[in-house]
C-alpha cells in the first residue's frame, strides 16, 4: 500500500520538484522577435512601501498592548522581456506582552505567457471541497497552454503554535501543517473538466502536547472531479464530486489489512488508522441563462465524515435541494437574486434526531430615482467566516472569531437630500443581524451561539469646493455571546478637511458609548480620534492618527481608565501601478 507520508513527519511530493524544474523551460524558450522589441527590452518597475509604528499608553489599568509595535508593507512589480513578476511583503514584530505572534508574508509570482511560478506566501483556489482560500508558504505553479490547465503546490499551511498558560492572551495551540495539491484540466468554449488532488498532514513533533486541550495531529487526503458543460443554448450543467479520508489522530495504530478498503484508503493512497473518517461531497447545478434573466436548480450533499484541511470548510452531514433565479425589473431599477430550498441533516441516522428546514438567500436592490436607493439581503445557509467582535473596553485585545454563520440579514436605505454635485448630502439608515456558532479547534460548537444586532442612522454632507466632509451618526449595537451580553448606544460626530490644495488631509472623530451589560456593570466610554495625512514630493506620504479612550464605570469594583492608541506611518510609491494608501 502506498503511503501518504513515506517517513512519519516528512511530507515531500517528489513529483512536484520535477514539475517545478520543467516549469523553467518556457522562461528560457522565449520568442526572439518579442524580446527584441523596444518595449520588452525596457525594465519596468513599479511598487510602493509603507512603514508604520504603533504606540500605546494606559493609565488606571495594566497595559493591554505593547508600548511600541511596527509593521511594514511593500509591493514591487517587475516587467522585463515579457515576464511580469509581482512581489509583495508584509511584516509585523511580535507582541511579547500578550503572546500575539509576529508575522512575515512575502511572495512573488513571475509570469511569462501561459506559465506562472508562485514562491513564498501565496494562495491557490482549486475548488470548494479541496484547496480554497488558504494561504501557504512554499512553491506552486500554473500552466495554461491553450485549452489545458496544470497546477501544483507544496508548502506550509499553518505554523506551529505552542501552548502558553502564562500569557495574558491565550491562543489555541496548533501543530505545524504541511500540504500539497495538484490540479489538471481542460476547458473550451462552453465546457470545463478538472481533476484535483490535495493532501495535508500535521507534524506531531512541532510542539509539545498541550495540557489544556485534547488537540491531536491530523492527516487528510481529498480527491475531486469537477465538470461544467454547455448542453444547449443558454443551458449548462455544473458538477463536482469529492471523496476525503482523514485520520483524526495520525499517531495511532493503522488498521489491519482486512479493515482497509478502497474507500477508507482512497484507492490505496492513504494509510487509515483507528481514527479514520471518510465521506463524499457532491454538488450539481443546472443553469438556464437567457438575456437579462437566469434561473437554476441544484443539489448538494456532504457526508458526516467528509473533511478537508485545505479550506475553511466545516459543513458536514447536510443535504440541500435548491432553486434560484436572478433578474431585473422596472427598467433595471429593481434587481433581485434569490435562492432557496430544503435542508436535511442526520443523513446517516447517527444522531437521535435530525432536522428538516427551509433554507434560502435573497439579495435585492431598488433605485427608483436619483433621491432614493435601497438594498437588502438575507440568508440562513450555513457558512464559515471570520467575525470581529465589537470592541469591548474590558477585553484584553480586539478579537476575531472563526464562526459558522447560520442567519444573516441587513437592510440599507439612502436618501439624497441634495443633487448639487459640489455639495451632496444624504441620510443613510442601516440595520443588520447575524447569528453564528463558534468554531474551536476546528470543531463547530453547537451550543455556543452568538448574536449580533446593529442599527445606525447617519447624515453626511460634502463640500467638494472646500474639500470638507461632515458626518453625524447614531449607532446601536447588541451583542449576545455564550458568556457575555451587552448593549451599546453610540452617537458620533466626524469632520474631515483638506488643506494646501488637498495635499494635507485632516480628520477628527468623537464617539460617546453608553454600554450596559446584563451580568456586569454599566459604563460610559469616550473615544476621540484625530489624524492627518500629508503628501509631499509627489510620491511620498506621511500620516498620523491618535485615539484617546476614557471609561467611567458605574461600579466601584471596576476601575476607570484611560488609553492612547497611535500610529505614525510613512509611505512611498513609484510608478503608476500600485498605491498602498
Amino acid at each position: 500500500m502506498a503511503l501518504a507520508t513515506p517517513v512519519k513527519g516528512t511530507f515531500i511530493p517528489y513529483w512536484l520538484l520535477f514539475v517545478l524544474a520543467v516549469l523553467t523551460l518556457p522562461l528560457s524558450a522565449q520568442n526572439l522577435e518579442s524580446i527584441n522589441t523596444s518595449e520588452n527590452r525596457d525594465l519596468q518597475i513599479s511598487g510602493g512601501l509603507r512603514l508604520s509604528n504603533n504606540f500605546y499608553f494606559s493609565n488606571g489599568i495594566d497595559p493591554r498592548r505593547d508600548a511600541l509595535q511596527w509593521r511594514a508593507l511593500a509591493s514591487l512589480n517587475l516587467r522585463y522581456l515579457g515576464i511580469s513578476a509581482p512581489f509583495s511583503l508584509a511584516f509585523s514584530d511580535g507582541n511579547q506582552e500578550f503572546n500575539l505572534p509576529s508575522y512575515t508574508f512575502a511572495g512573488i509570482s513571475p509570469t511569462y505567457k501561459w506559465a506562472t511560478l508562485h514562491l513564498g506566501d501565496r494562495s491557490l483556489n482549486y475548488s470548494k471541497y479541496t484547496l480554497n482560500s488558504i494561504n501557504f508558504r512554499g512553491a506552486g505553479f500554473e500552466l495554461e497552454p491553450g485549452n489545458f490547465y496544470v497546477s501544483g503546490m507544496y508548502g506550509r499551511l499553518r505554523r506551529a503554535r505552542a501552548e502558553d498558560l502564562n500569557s495574558q492572551q491565550a491562543l489555541d495551540p496548533s501543530y505545524e501543517r504541511t500540504g500539497y495539491g495538484f490540479k489538471t484540466g481542460y476547458k473550451n468554449k462552453g465546457s470545463e473538466y478538472n481533476l484535483i488532488f490535495f493532501a495535508a498532514s500535521d507534524d506531531e513533533n512541532s510542539i509539545i502536547q498541550p495540557t489544556g486541550t485534547s488537540l491531536a495531529p491530523a492527516e487528510n487526503m481529498v480527491a475531486s472531479a469537477t465538470a461544467k458543460q454547455k448542453v444547449v443554448k443558454n443551458v449548462s450543467v455544473e458538477l463536482e464530486y469529492a471523496h476525503s479520508v482523514t485520520n483524526e489522530d495520525r499517531r495511532l495504530t493503522e488498521l489491519l489489512d482486512d479493515d482497509v478498503n478502497n474507500s477508507n484508503s482512497l484507492l490505496g493512497l492513504f494509510n487509515p488508522n483507528e481514527t479514520i473518517t471518510d465521506g463524499d461531497a457532491i454538488r450539481t447545478r443546472l443553469v438556464y441563462s437567457p438575456k437579462r434573466f437566469s434561473t437554476n436548480i441544484g443539489y448538494e450533499r456532504i457526508d458526516r465524515g467528509f473533511r478537508t484541511l485545505g479550506a475553511l470548510f466545516f459543513l458536514s452531514d447536510a443535504e440541500y435541494y435548491t432553486a434560484g433565479f436572478s433578474t431585473s425589473f422596472l427598467e433595471n431599477k429593481l434587481t433581485l437574486f434569490a435562492n432557496g430550498g430544503l435542508e436535511n441533516t442526520n443523513l446517516d441516522d447517527f444522531e437521535q434526531n435530525g432536522t428538516r428546514r427551509a433554507v434560502g438567500s435573497v439579495n435585492a436592490s431598488y433605485v427608483p430615482n436619483e433621491k432614493w436607493a435601497f438594498s437588502s439581503s438575507y440568508s440562513n445557509f450555513e457558512n464559515t467566516t471570520r467575525l470581529r467582535a465589537l470592541a469591548d473596553p474590558a477585553a484584553i485585545v480586539d478579537s476575531i472569531l472563526l464562526a459558522q454563520t447560520t442567519n444573516t440579514a441587513n437592510v440599507v436605505g439612502t436618501y439624497n437630500l441634495s443633487s448639487d454635485r459640489t455639495r451632496p448630502s444624504s441620510i443613510t439608515m442601516m440595520v443588520s443581524y447575524q447569528q453564528a456558532k463558534s468554531i474551536i479547534d476546528e470543531v463547530v460548537q453547537p451550543d455556543a451561539d452568538s448574536r449580533f444586532f446593529n442599527g445606525s442612522l447617519m447624515y453626511t454632507i460634502n463640500n467638494t469646493d472646500r474639500d470638507m466632509r461632515f458626518t453625524a451618526a447614531l449607532n446601536y449595537n447588541q451583542t449576545e455571546l455564550s458568556d457575555f451580553d451587552n448593549n451599546t448606544v453610540s452617537p458620533t460626530l466626524a469632520v474631515s478637511k483638506g488643506f494646501l490644495e488637498r495635499q494635507l488631509q485632516t480628520q477628527f472623530r468623537a464617539t460617546y458609548n453608553w454600554v450596559s451589560q446584563e451580568n456586569g456593570p454599566n459604563s460610559n466610554v469616550l473615544n476621540l480620534t484625530v489624524g492627518a495625512s500629508y503628501n509631499f514630493l509627489e510620491d511620498h506620504n506621511i500620516s498620523f492618527t491618535n485615539s484617546f479612550i476614557n471609561r467611567n464605570s458605574s461600579s466601584d469594583d471596576v476601575m476607570d481608565f484611560s488609553e492612547w492608541y497611535g500610529r505614525i506611518s510613512y509611505g512611498y510609491r513609484f510608478g503608476a501601478d500600485l498605491r498602498l494608501y
